[in-house]
């Protein structure tokens, strides 16, 4: 998902919904998906990329915020984000529907625990750093000043307001190239569009239904692909205070859990023909608006392009 990385690192006022991000749309014979091959909107004209390119892209426009505040004068403790997990570039950085194929969860699960357990750094929230003496001008410096706020309207009908002389708005547009926030913000507003009538088609609902009974067959009661990673993922919060404490076999306990409900995740997605029925929708869904904002598709496409030419 392109998102800003970080906490208060834009000033942004957005009417409309939330962050989400790239990936692929394309459908391909059960057998052979790779887990990257989730389907997303617009994803035969946008870039799929993997949660470890994400991370790196995150990490490069990092490294560019850090620059232009050292170059203002700005002393800050340099921020170095983690590395991609070991399975980051088998994995998409959006994946909106959740789904599953049969041949990651058997080794990856919902990639929840096995970072853990490979001690990969965690890729969460934003680490703490000593941003100096003087706070309201390490803020001012990343996130500009009330002169150069600039109120974009988007062809989709939202606004968002910037401050066009921020470290955080010149790191991105030097990474990404001019005009980069409202490509991203335009690509944002139209997929979560898109993945919300997606959602409400009746073959969709139908799919999930089916899921849901796969699962509470398999012993699994829950409503939706969220509900399961949740449960795993409460599991594993659990599993590592009690690692911390000594105890490394309540983490391979949750690893099992895991890897169990996973394998039922996907067998469930195959046989309800989940992926076949967002697949189908969303064609049929997102055309007029891909018709329509094509010229901004393939705006948001080529800076993406640009960018990953950098890693």
């Amino acid at each position: 998902m392109r998102t800003r990385t970080g906490g208060a690192v834009l000033l942004l006022v957005l009417t409309g919904a939330a962050a989400c991000g790239d990936g692929d749309s394309g459908t391909s014979a059960a057998g052979s998906r790779s887990q990257t091959d989730v389907v997303v909107p617009f994803g035969d004209r946008v870039p799929a990329l993997t949660n470890g390119e994400q991370s790196r892209l995150d990490r490069t426009e990092r490294r560019l915020v850090d620059d232009c505040l050292a170059d203002r004068g700005v002393k800050v403790e340099p921020l170095d984000l983690p590395s991609p997990s070991a399975a980051g570039d088998e994995m998409p950085a959006w994946n909106p529907y959740g789904l599953l194929t049969e041949d990651f969860a058997a080794r990856e699960g919902y990639g929840i625990t096995g970072p853990v357990l490979r001690g990969d750094p965690s890729t969460g929230a934003e680490p703490a750093r000593d941003v100096g003496e003087d706070e309201e001008a390490f803020e001012k410096a990343l996130t500009g000043t009330d002169e150069h706020r600039r109120t974009v309207r988007l062809p989709t009908g939202e606004s968002f307001t910037v401050n066009t002389d921020g470290c955080q708005f010149r790191a991105g547009e030097k990474l990404y190239g001019q005009d980069w926030d409202r490509l991203m913000y335009t690509y944002q507003f139209l997929a979560n569009r898109v993945v919300e009538n997606v959602e409400r088609t009746g073959e969709v609902e139908r799919a999930r239904k089916r899921w849901a009974s796969c699962m509470a067959g398999a012993g699994h009661s829950v409503p939706d692909g969220p509900a399961a990673t949740e449960l795993v993922g409460k599991r594993t919060e659990a599993a590592k205070a009690r690692a911390g404490e000594g105890d490394g076999r309540a983490l391979r306990s949750a690893a099992e859990y895991e890897l169990a409900v996973a394998r039922d995740d996907a067998r469930c997605q195959r046989e309800s023909e989940l992926w076949e029925a967002v697949s189908t929708a969303q064609r049929t869904v997102e055309r007029p608006m891909a018709d329509k904002h094509r010229k901004q598709l393939a705006g948001y496409a080529g800076a993406l392009e640009r960018a990953k030419r950098r890693l």
